[in-house]
C-alpha cells in the first residue's frame, strides 16, 4: 500500500496491508423466509412428495405381513400418485417429485407403477 491508501501495481484487496494487519472478515448470514406463510408455502409444496412416499411406505407392512398383491397394489398407487402429481403441478408445488424434465419424470414413474402391478398380476400366491 501507498501512502494514502492507494493500493500498489500488484497488491489485491482483502490481503495484508502494508502494517501487516489483515482486514476483518465479515460472513453473511442466509436468511429464512420472510414470514411464516413463505415458510407454509414451502411445506405445501412438498404435500404430494409426502402423500406418494405414505402410499409406499404403507405397502411394506403389507409385504411384512405376506400380502404381496395388496401391497405391490398400493405401492403402484403411491407412485402413479406422483405421476399424476408431477404431471398435473406446477414446479413450485411438486416438491421434491420433480427431478428431471417433466414429461421424464412421469414416464419414469409411470412405468415403474406399470412394472409393479404386472409382476404382482403375474406372480402366483397371495
Amino acid at each position: 500500500m501507498v501512502a494514502g491508501g492507494q493500493m500498489e501495481h500488484g497488491e489485491r484487496a482483502g490481503h495484508l496491508d502494508g502494517d501487516g494487519a489483515q482486514p476483518a472478515l465479515r460472513r453473511r448470514r442466509r436468511t429464512g423466509p420472510g414470514s411464516k406463510a413463505a415458510s407454509s408455502a414451502h411445506w405445501l409444496g412438498q404435500l404430494p412428495y409426502v402423500l406418494a412416499l405414505c402410499g409406499v411406505i404403507g405397502s411394506l407392512p403389507m409385504y411384512a405381513t405376506a400380502h404381496f398383491r395388496k401391497g405391490s397394489a398400493l405401492l403402484a398407487a403411491g407412485v402413479l400418485f406422483g405421476a399424476l402429481a408431477r404431471l398435473v403441478l406446477p414446479e413450485s408445488q411438486v416438491g421434491m417429485l420433480a427431478v428431471r424434465k417433466k414429461w421424464l419424470d412421469v414416464l419414469t414413474a409411470v412405468a415403474l407403477a406399470v412394472a409393479v402391478a404386472v409382476v404382482a398380476w403375474v406372480v402366483p400366491g397371495d
